[in-house]
Parts: C-alpha cells; sequence; structure tokens
C-alpha cells in the first residue's frame, strides 16, 4: 500500500467493494486529505458503514486517533428514489472480515462500532468529531435528521460530508438554512460525483480555498438533482404498477413530458461531462510544475500592479 495514499488521491486504498465512483472515492480523500493535514490527531464518524469500505482510508491513516461507525442497518431502509434497499442481517460481521482481511490488528483497533441510530449515541461516549460522513438512509428527512444531531458530536472546527448528495439535496440546502439560522460559519462544496461536504469554523474558508475549483454550480446541481430524483421516482411508479389507467390523450401527454424529461436530463449530464473536463484540466494545470515555478513571478505581477495604482 502507498504510505503516502493521501497525497497522491490514491484510490487502490478503498480495498473493500462500496457504493462509490471513483470520482466519489477521490472526493473523500480530497476531504480526508484537508483535515488530516489541518488537525493533529483527528477523529472520525460516519453514519451508514454498510460493507466497510469508506472506513479503510481513514483507518489506514495514522494521523487518525478515532473512527467511530454507527449503523441501525434495520433489515430495510427507505430511500428517495421511491423504493427501499434491504440489507443482510449480518451486515456488521461481513463488514467486519473485510476489514480484518485489509487492516492490521492496530489500525482496526481504533474502530468503535454503534448499531443504533446517530440520536441514541451518547455524546459522553464519542471524541469530538472532526470530520463525519453522513451515507445512512436516502431521504431527505433522515439525512436532515443525521446532520442535525451531528452538531452535538462535531468540533466548531470540522467537516461534515453528504454522500449521495443528489438524492438528498434538500437536506442538504436546509441544514444550511439552520446554520445560517445558528450563526455557524459554514461553506459548501459539491464535489464528483455525488459527494457534498460543508466546512464549519476555520474548515469553512480553507474547503472553499483548497477544493471550491472543482465544486459544481449551484443551481444547476440543486435542479439537475431534483431532475433526476422526480424521473427515478416516476420510474419506480410506473415499475409498480402503480400508475392509473390512462386514456389516449393523457398518454400522449405522459409520453411528451417523459421526452422532455429525457432531453433535460441528457442536456444535464452533458454538461457536467463539460465540468468534470474542465475540472481536471484545472486541477492538472495547479498540479504542473510550471504553474508551480511560475508562482513567485505571478506574485511578484499583482504586487506591481497594486504597488502602480
Amino acid at each position: 500500500m502507498n504510505k503516502h495514499f493521501l497525497e497522491d488521491l490514491d484510490l487502490s486504498v478503498f480495498s473493500v467493494e462500496s457504493a462509490t465512483s471513483e470520482n466519489d472515492k477521490r472526493s473523500l480523500l480530497r476531504l480526508q486529505k484537508l483535515v488530516s493535514g489541518s488537525a493533529a490527531r483527528y477523529n472520525y464518524l460516519e453514519i451508514g458503514s454498510d460493507q466497510g469500505g469508506s472506513l479503510v482510508p481513514v483507518l489506514r491513516d495514522q494521523n487518525c486517533a478515532h473512527a467511530i461507525s454507527v449503523d441501525l442497518r434495520p433489515e430495510k431502509q427507505p430511500d428517495e428514489r421511491g423504493i427501499s434497499f434491504y440489507y443482510p442481517l449480518d451486515g456488521e460481521a461481513r463488514m467486519l472480515d473485510n476489514l480484518r482481511g485489509c487492516l492490521r490488528p492496530d489500525e482496526l483497533d481504533r474502530l468503535r462500532i454503534f448499531r443504533c441510530d446517530i440520536r441514541d449515541v451518547d455524546v459522553a461516549d464519542v471524541p469530538k468529531i472532526d470530520l463525519a460522513l453522513i451515507d445512512g438512509e436516502h431521504t431527505n428527512t433522515a439525512s436532515f435528521s443525521d446532520a442535525d444531531r451531528m452538531l452535538d458530536f462535531v468540533n466548531d472546527d470540522s467537516v461534515i460530508i453528504f454522500h449521495d448528495s443528489n438524492l438528498i439535496d434538500d437536506a442538504i440546502q436546509n441544514f444550511e438554512r439552520m446554520l445560517s439560522r445558528l450563526k455557524i460559519e459554514h461553506s459548501t462544496v459539491l464535489l464528483p460525483d455525488k459527494v457534498a461536504a460543508i466546512g464549519l469554523g476555520k474548515f469553512a474558508k480553507a474547503i472553499t480555498a483548497q477544493l471550491g475549483f472543482l465544486s459544481a454550480p449551484r443551481s444547476d446541481f440543486f435542479a439537475g438533482a431534483q431532475l433526476n430524483r422526480w424521473i427515478s421516482v416516476a420510474t419506480s411508479i410506473r415499475n409498480r404498477g402503480l400508475l392509473p389507467d390512462q386514456n389516449e390523450q393523457t398518454k400522449s401527454e405522459v409520453s411528451s413530458l417523459r421526452s422532455q424529461l429525457i432531453c433535460e436530463k441528457r442536456e444535464s449530464e452533458r454538461l457536467q461531462r463539460e465540468m468534470e473536463s474542465a475540472r481536471r484540466q484545472v486541477d492538472m494545470l495547479l498540479q504542473s510544475t510550471s504553474w508551480k515555478i511560475t508562482g513567485p513571478l505571478r506574485r511578484g505581477a499583482r504586487l506591481f500592479r497594486r504597488t502602480w495604482k
């Protein structure tokens, strides 16, 4: 294993299967790198661990003091897409088997597991958290509840991550409004593919400064998320045969609306691909040797312009 996996954003550290794309994994590593590089001996908490895939990079990081897994693991879980997801009864045992297969005993010793809802965890039983991941029940109601409760656990300076942000976009926006109401300094980045992160306190500025160039435009992201969620719900209703009988005119109208939604979805996906391409180009530029070498020249030019004015 690459000892510098965070610095290199080495995706091979994700040695346990998880429901994350390559871009999701890269985004998670970027956020972990941000916190690990800013906080000595940070603490991590995640809601929803499934097979343990997102725990591995954190437990591999020697700067992580404690990793907390909170997962109720119900028999089935609702979802904003109008379907329920079923989980194996031995899910926690499978997760531990997966982690034992890729972690050293001293790394695994930093993990503590709570099999319950986050609201049933006593704050006194958990150290103050610097980095948190919300990836449990993917409904807006549950995700907002998890985020609300997370404020009882996190430090004033911390980062809260939401996975599958395209499904729980209402929860994210409502949580932002609550933070503003509470006068908690914060900022949000919407990272590829489905990772949103909110920096609190000192991380409000840091998360924007270091990762803002990767963030999707807010209006486009939330509009696209809502549209895709509606399409998913409509598809679920149709697949379960819950649509009422329709006359020919209604069928024609539904077909027209469906075609319009598909066209808008394709346009949204095209814009997303173009934005991702632009992000990669900017990322490559910022990491290039020539950009770093010419840094003093750019700073000198800015100083000259200010002096001249």
